[in-house]
């Protein structure tokens, strides 16, 4: 029993450090490339508890998780693309509800974008159709945002 623990323990170490010696090398040679995030908000109004995951509903079906889109500078020229991510249920009205109740919300997505460092003059497009302007945003950790509408 010790000779097979000992051989599968000899077995594992030198996958083990192939594994750490990778990711060392992938971390130091890209990453460089900046990066942007852009808040899209999905102004729905489609009932969901605070905080659940979610998806454009209704008119903005075609807003979803997957969903391909596109950055156009002025000329309409595309400057990024990607995938969209899965949203969160926010808040969309000033009213209190009870605690846990679903209510009419938003869904907010997170779009990160490598090599975007700048919004201005530029266009968010997804969906069928759903093009709109990115507008600079005030929070430190954003590069803009896009209201869907």
């Amino acid at each position: 029993m010790r000779g097979r623990t000992a051989l599968a323990v000899a077995a594992v170490i030198p996958v083990l450090l192939a594994g750490c010696g990778g990711s060392s090398d992938d971390s130091s040679s890209g990453g460089s490339e900046e990066s942007g995030v852009v808040r899209v908000l999905i102004p729905d109004g489609n009932l969901r508890r605070l905080g659940e995951p979610c998806n454009g509903a209704g008119a903005f079906r075609s807003i979803h998780a997957e969903a391909a889109f596109t950055i156009e500078d002025g000329d309409g020229v595309e400057v990024a693309r990607g995938e969209l991510p899965n949203g969160t249920a926010e808040k969309m009205m000033d009213v209190s509800f009870r605690e846990g109740m679903r209510q009419p919300t938003m869904c907010v997505m997170e779009v990160e974008v490598e090599g975007l460092t700048s919004v201005d003059g530029q266009r968010f497009v997804v969906g069928d159709g759903f093009a709109v302007p990115i507008e600079p945003s005030e929070d430190a950790g954003l590069i803009g945002e896009v209201l869907i509408s």
